[in-house]
């Protein structure tokens, strides 16, 4: 072996020890430090007269399993990773050789340690190593031969250990390389590429993953290895198949509904316009609808209403235009949709209430005409008694005659005359009922009708000390209601209370008139704590002429009222009870009152 040159082998005897960039220190048997270099020295600080575990882990013992020893003992280089501390205190990571320094006698009387710092590099490696194992994802690293090198955290729990195995028996238990394999496409071109696979998992169950897969390229742009990313899509694609199920469940609902429904987004484009829409508003099945469209089709507060998003908009009637300009009664209800407070458009729904109206109109007829023929054969059950009364006078009469008797003969005449009256009376009565009067609603306060039916009757009460009382809780709005006829009614009620009163026995009677609205509805209340009826009164009292009073009623009162009220679109019961007393209650829904006549409609328009 030659020999160095003399300049050169000074110079490694003076300078290399120092100029190595590598900690080395000399310790002997005892295991003090009898020498250091630079590189030790600016690491962990002042060595000399200092023991090994003093400088480098800051310890006034030996460590337990000192590494030192052993190379003394076993007389052999030792290599390991140990963890120290620097001459600030901080953590050191190093990988220490140990070297033992073997006389000619083969004695050791030094070791010579080399601390290669690798602390920056341990703790990139740590940062990748928690990186790869606490990513959301599932990691694998796979090599040539299709076999698994490395799996994450995630991996791990979800498949177990695959490690060592090939990548589509432990992914998949296929006994061969999947088809659409994206880590073979990638081994062949170079290149990232993703794919759906479906792994069995630990637990036998089926998972659907996304998969990426990318090259490990080394310096040189070679790689023997890929990396695959899987990212577990299960719920996503159940998801994904509930929002199909869900959407195509409410697009056949949207399309199929009778209801008419459409919905505008925030910047007024009609997105959703059904059939049922389309019809209601006469327009063709291609014309193209805008948001200006439905503002000047739908009334106007409404649209507005929604618009400015002050929640769920309900009419329960109201009128829309249609295409040609026609009028249709419909029933809306509007809502502004949001999304975490933000609008996102309105939404609405329309139900056409055509041919309700006509069902109405139809049932109003109905109960009408019912009520004339209840009133026909009221009639002519009241004229059967009549007959029957009027043939029991003549029959009187006859055999007064025949026995010559004139005491029978008078009481025969006083039986045809009275029965005769009451024919009369019925006949009048009837003729009156049935021609009525025509029904001609203005707009009137429904609580001044009230109020002055209660002061005509407050005289009479006085007089009979039942007091009478008129309630009003707050001031009503103006009704289409014919203000005669409705007063005939009040008049009615009211009067069959005081007498219901007159014919009680019981103290502290009273008579209270009540108005008020409710639902969109106007009420009266007529309350008595009166006499009362039984159930087999109240079931006749508004089907016959049937009346209480004797020859002093017609029996036609209630009838007529029951007439007049279903005129104006309304209905009249009646709760009672013998001797407590009875309440007529008068229901006038708003939507259903008679129109104006003629005259005020033209009156409205000039004013």
């Amino acid at each position: 072996m030659t020999s160095p040159p003399k300049e050169l082998s000074a110079w490694l005897q003076e300078n290399l020890f120092h100029a190595v960039p590598m900690a080395i220190a000399v310790i002997d048997r005892n295991f003090d430090l009898v020498y250091a270099n630079r590189a030790f020295e600016q690491i962990f600080g002042t060595w000399q007269g200092r023991k090994c575990h003093s400088v480098y882990k800051g310890q006034a013992a030996m460590c337990p399993q000192c590494k030192g020893a052993q190379a003394f003992q076993e007389g052999r280089t030792l290599v390991h990773e140990e963890v120290g501390r620097d001459q600030s205190g901080g953590l050191r990571r190093y990988i220490k050789h140990t070297v033992p320094l073997v006389t000619e006698q083969g004695d050791i009387p030094y070791l010579i340690e080399m601390c290669t710092d690798i602390t920056e590099t341990e703790q990139i490696r740590r940062e990748y190593q928690l990186l790869f194992d606490q990513v959301p994802c599932s990691v694998l690293i796979i090599d040539r031969d299709y076999r698994i090198v490395k799996t994450n955290e995630k991996t791990r729990r979800m498949l177990g250990d695959l490690e060592g195995g090939h990548c589509y028996k432990g992914l998949k238990g296929l006994d061969s390389k999947c088809k659409e394999c994206t880590a073979r496409q990638t081994f062949e071109d170079g290149k990232m590429h993703t794919g759906h696979h479906i792994w069995r998992t630990r637990e036998d169950e089926t998972v659907h993953l996304h998969v990426i897969t990318v090259p490990l390229l080394m310096d040189n742009g070679t790689f023997d290895m890929v990396m695959e990313m899987a990212v577990d899509v299960t719920q996503t694609l159940k998801l994904e198949d509930g929002l199909r199920f869900a959407h195509s469940f409410l697009e056949t609902i949207i399309t199929t509904s009778m209801d008419g429904i459409f919905a505008v987004d925030a910047e007024g484009n009609v997105g959703i316009f059904n059939p049922a829409a389309r019809n209601m508003f006469a327009l063709q099945p291609d014309r193209k609808i805008t948001g200006d469209d439905l503002a000047r089709m739908l009334p106007a507060e409404f649209f507005q209403q929604v618009k400015t998003g002050g929640g769920q908009i309900y009419s329960p009637e109201t009128e829309i235009t249609d295409a040609a300009g026609n009028k249709i009664p419909v029933r809306l209800a509007g809502n502004q949709l949001k999304v975490d407070g933000t609008a996102m458009g309105m939404a609405f729904s329309i139900q056409d209430l055509s041919e309700l109206k006509k069902l109405e109109d139809a049932k109003l007829e109905a109960e009408r005409l019912a009520a004339v023929g209840q009133t026909v054969a009221g009639l002519a059950h009241g004229i059967k008694n009549l007959i029957a009364a009027l043939e029991g006078g003549m029959y009187m009469l006859g055999t007064g005659i025949d026995k010559g008797d004139p005491e029978r003969v008078q009481k025969g005449m006083v039986m045809l005359d009275r029965n005769t009256q009451r024919i009369s009376v019925f006949v009048k009565a009837f003729l009156s009922f049935a021609k009525g009067r025509e029904i001609k609603a203005r707009l009137n306060d429904p609580a001044e009708i009230a109020r002055e039916v209660v002061e005509m009757y407050s005289a009479r009460a006085d007089e009979l000390g039942i007091p009478l009382t008129f309630e009003l809780a707050r001031p009503l709005s103006p009704a289409a209601i014919d203000y005669e006829s409705m007063h005939e009614c009040l008049t009615n009620l009211v009067g069959n209370a005081i007498d219901a009163c007159r014919a009680s026995s019981s103290s502290d009677l009273r008579v209270i008139v009540r108005a008020f609205e409710k639902d969109e509805a106007i009420f009266y209340e007529v309350i008595d704590n009166g006499c009362g009826m039984d159930d087999e009164v109240k079931r006749k009292v508004f089907t016959t002429f049937f009346t209480t009073k004797g020859l002093g009623g017609t029996g036609l009162g209630l009838l007529m009222t029951k007439k007049i009220i279903q005129e104006h679109g309304g209905t009249i019961d009646l709760a009672s009870e013998p001797g407590k007393g009875t309440t007529f209650r008068i229901c006038l829904p708003r939507k259903r009152l008679p129109k104006l006549s003629e005259n005020q409609s033209r009156e409205e328009k000039s004013s």
